[in-house]
């Protein structure tokens, strides 16, 4: 076998440091959120009538995704918004039987609100749920059958619209809806992800949108970019049947690695002259690097390393970074 590299170092062993003392965990009884009461009949009433309402969505929305040709999933992205000050037991809308799937939860002021995917057909899932709850269900034993801890968290229900799917920063979706910007696209892997990805090009293609042709992948989720406004995508809502969330694309170190270097420079400079920089007086934090040294003069390092503060070993070395590695751990 070829023996190592000759430019790798060996790793800082540090043996000593540390102290071994038993552990004894000391249990803290779980208390269970107050839900404030609400009358049952008049709250089970007002949550059917809204789920009637999505339910004559859905048609459309069927019939919509049809027409579109969509393979990977017919259904409808449904929105459950919780009471003020009380948590939405989110974790009982996922229901893996039934393909029913929890996309995204994000908290608007004091109310929690969770996007979740309802295949079509599916709902009868939630209209049996509001059933059980107002005929006050309960097993032969007499235990609670009536879903009334998810119910009573929830106090509305409804079609989500393209600003539902939204997850990043408000205030980056442009104020002006007929404005056109990248978006970032996540969507659901499902059965198929690639049939999931040609699914949502066709929606972009009939919203007059672009998308971008490299897509990235992670376990659960493929991202996109598209560029297009939100009327656009607007004019598309009953197709929406595979967006998990929506976010504004935004620009990646990549960029700026591509820039030639006086426009890299300029791009420091700009930077530099927005950032404030602490009194080494004062009591901040310092972060501690072994690495292959530090060059110094790059000008977002300079006013954050003290030469005072670069060490090495052997005092015959060199503190500049002479393999090209120290100076970017530095950066980050």
């Amino acid at each position: 076998m070829p023996g190592p590299a000759s430019d790798k170092k060996r790793h800082f062993i540090l043996a000593g440091t540390a102290e071994t003392k038993a552990f004894t965990a000391h249990q803290t009884p779980r208390q269970s959120a107050t839900i404030p009461a609400v009358n049952r009949a008049s709250h089970g009433t007002a949550l059917r009538a809204q789920l009637n309402h999505v339910k004559q969505d859905a048609v459309v929305a069927a019939n919509a995704q049809h027409e579109l040709d969509l393979q990977s999933s017919i259904g409808l992205q449904v929105v459950f918004e919780s009471r003020p000050e009380v948590k939405l037991a989110f974790e009982s809308l996922q229901n893996e039987p039934n393909k029913i799937e929890l996309l995204s939860l994000k908290e608007i002021g004091s109310q929690m609100v969770a996007n979740v995917f309802v295949p079509d057909g599916k709902l009868a899932h939630f209209e049996a749920y509001i059933t059980a709850y107002l005929e006050e269900r309960r097993t032969a034993s007499g235990r609670m059958q009536d879903h009334h801890a998810l119910l009573e968290t929830i106090a509305s229900i409804r079609t989500a619209e393209v600003r539902a799917l939204w997850t990043d920063d408000i205030e980056l979706l442009p104020a002006n809806h007929d404005e056109a910007f990248w978006w970032e696209v996540w969507l659901p892997v499902r059965d198929n992800r690639d049939q999931v990805l040609e699914d949502f090009q066709k929606i972009a293609a009939a919203s007059e949108c672009r998308v971008s042709a490299q897509p990235v992948h992670f376990p659960e989720r493929t991202v996109v970019w598209m560029y297009g406004s939100e009327n656009q995508l607007t004019a598309s809502r009953h197709a929406l049947n595979c967006i998990a969330e929506l976010r504004r694309a935004k620009r990646t170190a990549e960029f700026f690695l591509g820039l030639p270097n006086a426009e890299q420079v300029a791009a420091s400079n700009a930077l530099l002259s927005r950032t404030q920089f602490d009194s080494p007086n004062r009591n901040t934090p310092y972060i501690c690097v072994l690495d292959t040294g530090i060059t110094r003069a790059h000008p977002l390092i300079a006013p954050l390393l003290a030469v005072g503060d670069m060490h090495t070993v052997n005092p015959g070395w060199s503190v500049d970074d002479t393999v090209n590695h120290g100076t970017g751990m530095a950066g980050l």
